[in-house]
């Protein structure tokens, strides 16, 4: 059995990308707070709803549990990230980086800000390339594990977003790592995060995607067997996920928040539970669809940017 985490439960009443009203959503099915393995009726635990967003396809927890204690869900580093994660690797954010050059012309001297900094790695890279970094982490034992590693501590702030504070257009680069699908309003951090980005600035995100084809096949399988399960999601144990995403809830809120989309790609990421001879065709088919696992986008702050949209409201 996992280990028992209160939770208190909040329900949706608006998308919290887009906007859209409850009458757009649609329901997927439940999750379990554990892995529910190919039977996840022989199982017991709390399941919560999990839908979707007919307007700009995000899914999301409804109701959303909201845990009593933020170190439950992230206060054991140990366990989190495997150990091969925390040794030094020289090819890590390689890829982001040249992508972050690419669209701001150069790195050195520009002004970075990683939210969700974690144990630092993505800062020592970016500051290794010439940019001046900064981060915020909100896990007391991930910042520990950073300055371990050599981070400043007047470089990494032990904060939220909701906590931190910066000037409003400090930053010409602010990433969000595998950040935004933890957070329980993403909309409200991108709103926050395009305040201390400068014009022109470029906001990095990688997301898990709301059309990963391992899920839609997972899905169908346990349709198949009676059960009304679904994959998507984690909100009550490792990785914790709350959201995924498609390139429309970028593209829909960015009209709200004040910026448009520079890029984006689709990753295939892992494959798991099925026979490797048929990984290849898989692959290919994910690629060829944009159905992989990981969405990756870039968001530029546009010139002008309108009146902050007010926050979503959550009601318990």
């Amino acid at each position: 059995m996992p280990e028992t985490i209160e939770y208190s439960f909040s329900k949706q009443h608006a998308c919290n990308m887009c906007g859209a009203g409850e009458a757009q959503f649609e329901t997927l099915g439940i999750r379990l707070n554990q892995s529910q393995g190919f039977r996840p009726k022989t199982r017991t635990g709390i399941a919560v709803g999990v839908r979707r967003c007919r307007t700009c396809r995000l899914v999301f927890a409804d109701p959303q549990p909201v845990p009593a204690n933020f170190d439950a869900h992230y206060g054991k580093p140990d366990e989190y990230w495997s150990e091969d994660y925390q040794i030094d690797d020289p090819s890590y954010f390689r890829t982001e980086i040249a992508e972050a050059v690419s669209l701001l012309g150069n790195a050195r001297g520009l002004r970075a800000l990683d939210i969700g900094a974690g144990i630092g790695k993505a800062m020592q890279a970016l500051a290794k390339q010439g940019f001046d970094c900064f981060g915020i982490e909100p896990s007391r034992s991930f910042r520990d594990l950073a300055l371990g590693r050599g981070i400043a501590s007047d470089m990494l702030l032990l904060a939220g977003i909701e906590d931190a504070s910066f000037a409003a257009e400090s930053f010409d680069y602010i990433t969000f790592g595998a950040v935004l699908e933890h957070l329980f309003s993403p909309a409200d951090a991108l709103a926050r995060a395009i305040e201390w980005l400068k014009p022109g600035g470029i906001i990095q995100a990688e997301v898990p995607s709301s059309r990963y084809l391992m899920s839609k096949i997972t899905n169908a399988y346990f349709r198949m067997r009676g059960t009304n399960y679904v994959t998507n999601i984690s909100p009550m144990h490792p990785p914790f996920h709350l959201y995924e995403f498609d390139l429309a809830s970028f593209e829909m809120h960015g009209r709200r928040a004040g910026y448009e989309i520079a890029s984006h790609r689709y990753g295939v990421g892992g494959i798991l539970n099925v026979p490797r001879v048929v990984h290849p065709l898989l692959r290919g088919l994910m690629k060829m669809s944009d159905t992989g696992m990981q969405l990756t986008v870039h968001l530029r702050k546009i010139e002008s940017v309108p009146v902050r949209a007010p926050q979503v409201a959550h009601h318990a």
